[in-house]
């Protein structure tokens, strides 16, 4: 059942000024930068869905391209969505003379005729708890998938502490903003991957560490030790998450 458009106006009034109405430091988790950070989210999102260069990819909820940028500098086919005029609009300055991105500013929850069934590919990242219904939204990104397309996304393990504990401490952080966390837990996800019509649902859980942790000397070997231990698994900071038509 579609939800009713005054509480998905709010929902959206909320997101949108979470991130436009912020300072460029406090939004400088979204900002585009390749560190290792970004390149090992990167490798283990293609290779956890064997991207192939040849498949086209939207990138919903894209905000100023983080990822969208490096995937299209890797050959991808990038298109992005988001909410937000203003992150579209940095998203195509930090691309320019990097790559050229369409870029479409809708609501996933009430998708474009325009971009139906023109995908192999639907992603997201760090997007799925910013949606008011992670459900319906499977059902919407399914039509714009082609016959046998699929979705793939890279979002925060909600069993994670390290989470609840960022979005306590970090100014410009928002629990308003962020409580969709409490939505991905695998049961919700294949619940509702499953009601959309996807089939052969994955998800697979990494890592620990922050950014700037990550980054420096060591970051890389001490969560490949992380990832190594399968007990702390269901605590790890990431998921991959894939399910096809």
């Amino acid at each position: 059942m579609a939800l009713d458009r005054s509480l998905r106006e709010a929902h959206n009034a909320v997101q949108k000024a979470y991130y436009e109405n912020r300072s460029a430091a406090e939004n400088r988790r979204i900002a585009v930068r390749l560190t290792p950070y970004i390149r090992n989210h990167i490798e283990r999102f293609v290779a956890f869905n064997d991207l192939g260069v040849d498949e086209s990819v939207l990138d919903v909820g894209c905000g100023m391209g983080k990822y969208a940028i490096p995937l299209a500098e890797r050959g991808y086919a990038v298109e992005a969505l988001d909410i937000s005029p203003r992150l579209l609009a940095d998203l195509a300055s930090a691309a320019r003379g990097r790559a050229s991105i369409p870029a479409h500013c809708v609501d996933i929850l009430e998708p474009d005729e325009s971009l139906c069934g023109r995908f192999d590919v639907v992603a997201g990242f760090f997007m799925l708890h910013h949606l008011l219904d992670v459900g319906e939204a499977f059902a919407n990104m399914r039509k714009l998938l082609k016959a046998n397309g699929r979705v793939a996304f890279l979002d925060a393990n909600p069993l994670c502490p390290l989470y609840y504990i960022q979005i306590a401490f970090t100014p410009g952080m928002s629990w308003k903003a962020e409580r969709g966390i409490v939505n991905l837990t695998a049961k919700k996800l294949l619940a509702g991957l499953t009601a959309a019509g996807f089939r052969n649902c994955r998800i697979e859980r990494f890592g620990i560490l922050p950014p700037f942790l990550r980054s420096i000397r060591g970051g890389s070997a001490f969560e490949g030790l992380f990832d190594s231990m399968s007990a702390l698994k269901p605590v790890a900071a990431f998921q991959l998450i894939s399910a096809e038509l």
